[in-house]
């Protein structure tokens, strides 16, 4: 059985691989040819060759050793427009070479000098668009060109290989080659199907003989007729750009070392990637007390253990250096200006790192986008999974956004809905096939929002997760850490980005800062976001104008309508005697209910205000339900004249609204006001401010009221008539009842995922091509 890595590169590929690469004078690889030839060896290759970019220099330096053939990756060109190909000669000699190098400028007539010389090659990664001018007429044209086709490349993507593979099988119909023949006037193809062979792609010394072709027999004889046959097959790792990475940053490595004295950071490197290398001794001297083997392994184990793949080592240890140089400063009992400019210094050095990363993320994403744009140009349908990222701030806590996202979980689970519910909170959460923690690198709090913790988990450990899965759309209703890492991961990925206003933030900070330039700073942060985002989901009208006003591009915007559980809100919930257990003084009254977050930024000033006017009315009561910031000075003045509950949830909250007579809002920055649905739903009639979009559902006199400027003594007015007239109370509760029963929420939410997935979760297609 022959085992052949068909793809593999040396120092003798010695040009710059790009423009970064040429100005830092970096070349391709820096690996020896021995050291390739033992590390294929190792393991388990039975053939050996190498395919350096036109050159068989590295081929040469082992030609001498046992089971070598010569090879090499030869650049042609379509020379009607000079759209670059690679293609891989193999088994050949050096007369052969030299002979290569006068065709290979036109890429038909190197097809002509290989096939005249019955030299068997290999079209190199044949959906990989190198200078940006490949096309489907191009691939066309590789289908009438080439009978062997590389389909597993070690630095492509299972996707990328799939649909190689998949557009080769179309080319291997008669019919296809005859209509294409006819359409470009020739067809070099010696057979009516395609071969597949496989190779690492290896520039770095890292991965070598991880993809490879096998083959039945031992000579290279017996490969090259079983390519002829169509009958070898590929097996080993696709690429991924967290490996690519690693290869990226061995080759620079190897090229800076070269021009300047890295010191202990190039020793650290060298043994970070090839850890067998480096003498224990040596790196104490460095070092002094820990050699850096411990010094890996600690920052390795931070978070995770060290792993038999070094890849992965590799990868824990740069994704877990900042947050071990920040637990390292959290843990100094003596910091002083020294101490803390150390370990910012190491900070910005490894975060270099990060660039590797998200330069190769950026470009394996499109590399694959590209040949789902092939696919999709080939067979009239595009590539849909049907799988969502939903990334949220807020989850547990108690809010607006917290609640419509576990709603929005449940409904996943019951629906089998492919959606990710990706979340970031430092404590042991039980995860499932829907819910995914990534623990902070670190935490902190708000000064007026200290229940709601800021938790920033690590940008790499997201990027990689959300690379790796596929997903069709990312979805981020806030835009916290976790939102605007999702934004990023976005654009670094070439994944459509929708989100949706449900806080008004620039008015939030303006309330709390007074500061008219924040305000427009978070208003601009917000713009940018949005209108370079696939969708923007708005829950009203109202802020649908004001987003437009700042500038936010109407088309992006889409208005998406709320429902409300009204098996957990009716009025079959109401409870007589459900105030007494908070106000044994209860005798009855009617009353005034506000629910929500108790903060200033509420109005509630409004509330006590209406309260004031109203105070020695006995038919009247007034109640607050929840918990915020404001709760403890409100308490301190109102308590036994205001009934306090507390948060309430379940059945408990379900009895409060219903059990109470008027909803009183008036809050001026709800995107929308879930609340006021919910107490409609309970039969309660709502009076809210005429600004924000509380007001949405409400029909004046008709379904609640909206009060001008907020004025309280307007609310007053409004209660006594309601009070005093409870014919026309009724008449306003059943008119409300009758507008919120074609409010399911249910359907209203699956409304919303339609809305925010592009509708990619109505599409399961191609579900054999995609990984």
């Amino acid at each position: 059985m022959i085992k052949v890595d068909l793809h593999l590169h040396s120092e003798a590929s010695n040009k710059p691989g790009g423009y970064l690469s040429n100005k830092l004078k970096i070349s391709e690889s820096y690996v020896k040819p021995k050291k390739v030839y033992e590390k294929l060896k190792e393991r388990g290759m039975t053939l050996f060759t190498i395919t350096d970019h036109d050159t068989i220099d590295g081929c040469l330096e082992i030609a001498h050793l046992p089971n070598v053939f010569i090879s090499e990756e030869i650049t042609t060109y379509f020379p009607e427009d000079r759209a670059k190909i690679h293609v891989i000669a193999i088994d050949i000699n050096e007369k052969i070479h030299q002979d290569i190098q006068k065709v290979r400028g036109n890429i038909y007539e190197l097809v002509d000098y290989l096939q005249k010389n019955n030299i068997t090659h290999i079209l190199a990664h044949p959906l990989y668009n190198m200078d940006g001018k490949l096309t489907k007429s191009h691939i066309e044209k590789l289908g009438l060109l080439f009978d062997n086709w590389e389909i597993l490349n070690g630095t492509r993507s299972k996707t990328s290989s799939q649909i190689t593979e998949k557009i080769a099988n179309y080319f291997s119909q008669k019919d296809v080659i005859e209509r294409l023949a006819n359409k470009y006037g020739f067809n070099k193809r010696r057979r009516d199907f395609i071969s597949f062979t496989g190779g690492s792609d290896d520039h770095g010394g890292l991965d070598l003989g991880t993809g490879y072709t096998i083959a039945e027999g031992e000579t290279v004889e017996d490969l090259k007729n079983t390519i002829s046959e169509g009958k070898t097959r590929c097996d080993g790792l696709h690429g991924n750009p967290k490996r690519l990475t690693h290869m990226v940053m061995n080759i620079a490595k190897e090229g800076l070392k070269r021009q300047y004295n890295l010191g202990n950071f190039g020793v650290l490197l060298d043994y970070l990637f090839e850890p067998r290398q480096q003498s224990t001794y040596i790196l104490d001297q460095i070092l002094g007390r820990n050699s850096i083997l411990n010094f890996i392994e600690t920052v390795i184990k931070h978070k995770g253990e060290v792993s038999q793949d070094n890849h992965e080592n590799i990868h824990r240890f740069f994704i877990n250096l900042i947050p071990y140089y920040i637990s390292n400063i959290r843990n100094q009992k003596n910091l002083d200006f020294d101490k803390i400019s150390m370990y910012l210094g190491k900070i910005l050095i490894f975060s270099s790192s990060y660039l590797f990363y998200v330069s190769v993320y950026k470009q394996r994403a499109d590399e694959k986008n590209f040949s789902k744009k092939i696919y999709k140009e080939f067979f009239d349908n595009g590539h849909v999974e049907g799988k969502i990222a939903y990334l949220t701030d807020t989850f547990f806590e108690i809010n607006g956004v917290s609640r419509t996202t576990q709603k929005l979980l449940n409904l996943a689970k019951e629906e089998n809905l492919d959606i990710k519910f990706i979340i970031s909170y430092d404590k042991n959460i039980e995860e499932d096939e829907h819910l995914i923690n990534f623990k902070p690198m670190f935490t902190f709090k708000l000064p007026e929002y200290e229940e709601i913790p800021i938790n920033i988990p690590n940008f790499l450990e997201l990027l990689d997760y959300i690379e790796q899965n596929n997903f069709d759309v990312i979805y981020a209703p806030t835009p916290g850490p976790v939102g605007l890492m999702g934004f990023a991961i976005s654009k670094i990925l070439g994944i459509p980005f929708v989100t949706t206003f449900h806080t008004d933030f620039p008015e939030y900070v303006y309330r709390y800062t007074s500061e008219p330039a924040l305000k427009e700073f978070v208003a601009q942060g917000l713009k940018f976001i949005y209108n370079n985002s696939e969708k923007v989901l708005v829950p009203s009208r109202y802020y649908f104008q004001k987003l437009a006003e700042i500038g936010v591009e109407p088309e992006k915007m889409e208005v998406f309508r709320r429902g409300v559980n009204q098996e957990k809100f009716n009025p079959s919930f109401r409870d007589k005697n459900f105030w007494k257990k908070y106000d044994p003084k209860y005798n009855f009254e009617q009353v005034v209910l506000y629910v929500g977050r108790v903060a200033k930024e509420k109005d509630l000033d409004v509330f006590i205000e209406v309260y004031e006017l109203m105070k020695n009315n006995p038919k009247v009561k007034f109640a607050i339900v929840g918990d915020g910031p404001y709760l403890k000075e409100l308490k301190q003045t109102y308590e036994g004249k205001i009934i306090f509950t507390g948060f309430l949830e379940g059945e408990e909250l379900s009895k409060a609204f219903a059990s109470a007579d008027f909803f009183l809002f008036p809050s001026t920055t709800e995107t929308f006001g879930n609340v006021v649905l919910e107490a409609m739903a309970s039969g309660l009639i709502p009076l809210v401010s005429d600004k924000g979009a509380s007001k949405e559902n409400i029909v004046e006199d008709i379904t609640g009221f909206v009060i001008s400027n907020n004025d309280p003594k307007e609310y007053k007015l409004i209660l006594e008539r309601l009070i005093e007239n409870p014919v026309l109370s009724q008449k306003i509760r059943n008119n409300i009842l009758k507008l919120v029963s074609n409010l399911d929420e249910r359907s209203l939410l699956l409304e919303m995922v339609e809305k925010f997935s592009l509708g990619c979760l109505s599409k399961k297609q191609l579900e054999e091509v995609y990984v």
